[in-house]
């Protein structure tokens, strides 16, 4: 496995739409997505060790993003470098000081994320320090990727992850926000049209059983937004809903 960046910046280890390009969004469970633009590029974020056993990975990318050091995140730092294949560049978004390189930073020709800080700790004192929020821009859609961020967001917070067309938010509770907040972490970022949550109890595979399941976050959704349950692991965003969509695909290898 190499890790390959600028030194400075990483650490190996540990009804009416708008077309834009056509990008393919995998769900491989928990909080595991990967994202391909038209070019193929392969951008997995926060892939999972076998401690979480869906069946998704090992799985190939090209560029690993990871929120956090908890096994559920980072499999690297547990020494477990066989749930990505290929020969990805692996980005850990800390420094020395166990606090995120937060701002733009160029990681490919093709590809530049915002690293933001934000907490893991919730307001009742669930989860555990800190955790990176990414944004990025592929085929003109903008992503972002909340990792286990444990409360609501800050108004800098907001302004640096920038007019997010993808939210990918977790929304199981204990150790993340939970239901509630995330709807209003979503309507924090106005310009969000498609939502995929995560992070929730899958029975017999999750855990952590005291994770609301996602019919818990899908019960708490204003009136007027649209939900989309397809029988596959991957949706393609070629445009985006006039109105907020939540997407909640089945994961990578679902029997």
């Amino acid at each position: 496995m190499r890790v390959r960046l600028a030194a400075a910046l990483i650490l190996a280890l540990c009804l009416g739409f708008t077309a834009l390009g056509a990008v393919d969004i995998t769900f491989y469970g928990h909080s595991c997505f990967t994202v391909m633009p038209e070019s193929g590029l392969v951008i997995m974020i926060d892939p999972y060790g076998s401690y979480v056993p869906y069946p998704g990975l090992p799985a190939a990318a090209d560029v690993v993003l990871m929120t956090h050091g908890h096994i559920d995140h980072c499999p690297y730092c547990f020494g477990a470098r066989d749930r990505v294949t290929g020969d990805p560049m692996v980005v850990w978004p800390f420094g020395d000081n166990d606090r995120v390189r937060e701002g733009r930073w160029k990681l490919t020709d093709e590809l530049s994320a915002v690293f933001v800080e934000a907490s893991h700790v919730t307001a009742s004192g669930g989860g555990q320090g800190l955790v990176c929020l990414f944004s990025f821009e592929v085929d003109g859609i903008r992503f972002a990727h909340l990792g286990d961020v444990g409360r609501t967001l800050t108004t800098a917070q907001v302004a640096a992850l920038g007019d997010v067309d993808v939210l990918f938010v977790p929304v199981g509770g204990v150790f993340t926000i939970d239901a509630e907040e995330a709807v209003e972490v979503i309507q924090q970022l106005p310009s969000v049209r498609a939502v995929f949550p995560m992070h929730y109890m899958v029975s017999g595979i999750t855990p952590w059983t005291d994770l609301a399941p996602v019919s818990t976050f899908l019960a708490s959704i204003p009136d007027g937004w649209a939900v989309e349950v397809p029988d596959s692991d991957t949706v393609v965003i070629g445009t985006l809903p006039d109105t907020v969509t939540v997407y909640v695909p089945t994961y990578v290898g679902a029997p």
